[in-house]
C-alpha cells in the first residue's frame, strides 16, 4: 500500500479500537480525506484523526465536522424509519429479517461511522400487497422492482425489501441461499421478526462482499464490516464457517481476505496476494468501477462458450433494450400499461442516443472490452481465489 493508504487504515483502526496511532510526520490530512470520501469512510477517518491528535480546527477537519453532523442526522432518520417499518411489519404479521447495514451500524463505536445508502429487509413476498398499502400510508413511493429487490423511497430514506438474499443471476451463490428463509431464526420477543445466527450472518456478509468484489469491485467499507463483525463475535464456530464457505467455493478467497485484514489491523506482514487485494479495493472506490463491471459481465458470457462477437452483441442489445422491470424505473406508465414497452424502448433510445448520448458512449465502452482484458480479469480473480462457477 502507499503511505496515504496505510495512513487511512491507521485512522480507521484508531476509530474502531479507540486507541491512538502515530501518524507519519509528513501526513497530508487533506489528501487522506479525499481517499476516505471516495470510499465513504470519512466519518471513521474523522474520529480516528481526532484520536491521533490531528488539529480539529484545520480547514479539512472543520469541513469534515459538518459532514459528521450530516451523517448523524441521516443515520438517525434512516434508523427511525427502519424501526417504524419493522414494527409495522410485525403488526401486520409479515415475516421479515433486517440485513447488512441495518444490523452493522449498531456494531460500530459510533453508528454514524457506518454509512448506509439504503436499508435492506428480507420480507415474505406473499404478503407484499399488505406491505405496499402500509408503505403508501407512510408516504413512501414505490420506485422499481429488480430481480431481488422491491425499492421504496421517501426523501433521504431508501428501503429495499428483498425477495431473496442473493440475486438469482448470481447462480452459484443463489444455489446455496435460495430465498434465504432457511437460515432465518425467530428473534426473542417477536412473532414475525427473524435474524440469522452469527455464523450464518458472517457467511452471508462474506458472500455479499465476494459478489461485489467479482462483479464490479468493492470499497473499504465492506471489508471493514467483516473485521468489525468478527470483533463482536469472537466465539463463532470457525469450522462451520469454513465448511459453508467451501460449499460456496469461497474458502480460498476468505483466507486471503482475512489475511489482508490481519495486515491492515493487526500488523501482519503483507504478501503478494494481500497487497493485490488491498490495491484492488483502494482503486475500486465505494461502489466499484464501471469498467470492472463490463469485464465481469463479459466474463460471465464468455463462460457460456459464446463467441466474442456474440458476447458484445448481446451486451449492446441488453443496453439498448433492457427488460420490463428496469424500464419501469424510469417510465412509470409501464406499470399501468405494460403493452407500451416497445414504444418506450424507442423513446429511451432517442433520449439517450440523440439527447443525452450516454447509451452510445456506453456501447462504445462495451465494444472496446477485448478478449485479452477479459482473460486478464479472469486471472486476477483466480489469483485471489474467486471465479464465476456457473454458465449463463
Amino acid at each position: 500500500m502507499t503511505q496515504q493508504q496505510s495512513t487511512l487504515i491507521l485512522l480507521i483502526k484508531s476509530a474502531l479500537t479507540g486507541k491512538p496511532c502515530s501518524l507519519p510526520d509528513d501526513t497530508d490530512i487533506a489528501e487522506i480525506f479525499q481517499i476516505a470520501k471516495y470510499h465513504g469512510v470519512d466519518v471513521m477517518a474523522y474520529y480516528g484523526a481526532l484520536l491521533c491528535g490531528v488539529d480539529k480546527n484545520i480547514d479539512t477537519m472543520r469541513e469534515e465536522t459538518m459532514r459528521v453532523y450530516q451523517s448523524i442526522t441521516i443515520g438517525e432518520t434512516q434508523m427511525a424509519a427502519v424501526r417504524r417499518i419493522t414494527n409495522g411489519l410485525e403488526s401486520l404479521g409479515v415475516a421479515h429479517m433486517p440485513l447488512k447495514g441495518v444490523l452493522l451500524k449498531a456494531l460500530y463505536p459510533h453508528s454514524e461511522m457506518r454509512r448506509m445508502g439504503d436499508a435492506d429487509i428480507l420480507i415474505d413476498c406473499e404478503k407484499y400487497e399488505a406491505v405496499r398499502s402500509f408503505m403508501n400510508e407512510l408516504g413512501y413511493t414505490e420506485k422499481y422492482e429488480s430481480d431481488h429487490e422491491l425499492v421504496w423511497k421517501k426523501k433521504a430514506v431508501t428501503i429495499e425489501f428483498h425477495k431473496r438474499l442473493i440475486p438469482s443471476y448470481n447462480k452459484d451463490y443463489y444455489q446455496y441461499y435460495g430465498d434465504g428463509w432457511n437460515l432465518a431464526t425467530l428473534m426473542d420477543g417477536y412473532s414475525f421478526r427473524y435474524g440469522m445466527k452469527p455464523c450464518d450472518e458472517m457467511v452471508y456478509l462474506f458472500t455479499h462482499y465476494a459478489k461485489h468484489y467479482r462483479d464490479a469491485g468493492i470499497g473499504i467499507r465492506h471489508i471493514v464490516d467483516l473485521w468489525v463483525y468478527c470483533q463482536h463475535h469472537p466465539d463463532m464456530d470457525a469450522a462451520y464457517i469454513r465448511s459453508e464457505l467451501q460449499k460456496l467455493q469461497l474458502l480460498e478467497f476468505y483466507d486471503n481476505t482475512m489475511r489482508t485484514l490481519h495486515v491492515w489491523f493487526e500488523g501482519y506482514p503483507a504478501d503478494e496476494i494481500t497487497e493485490y487485494i488491498s490495491q484492488f479495493i483502494f482503486t475500486s472506490g465505494e461502489f466499484g468501477r464501471a469498467h470492472t463491471s463490463n469485464l465481469s459481465s463479459a466474463l460471465k458470457y464468455a463462460k457460456s462458450g459464446q463467441s466474442e462477437q456474440t458476447i458484445k452483441r448481446r451486451r449492446a442489445m441488453r443496453t439498448l433494450f433492457p427488460g420490463y422491470e428496469e424500464m419501469c424505473r424510469n417510465y412509470k406508465i409501464l406499470k399501468k400499461v405494460p403493452v407500451l414497452l416497445p414504444i418506450m424502448w424507442l423513446v429511451r433510445i432517442f433520449e439517450k442516443v440523440f439527447i443525452k448520448k450516454r447509451t452510445r458512449r456506453f456501447i462504445d465502452r462495451q465494444l472496446k472490452v477485448d478478449a485479452n482484458e477479459v482473460s486478464e480479469y479472469q486471472q486476477s480473480l483466480n489469483f485471489v481465489g474467486l471465479d464465476f462457477h456457473f454458465s449463463e
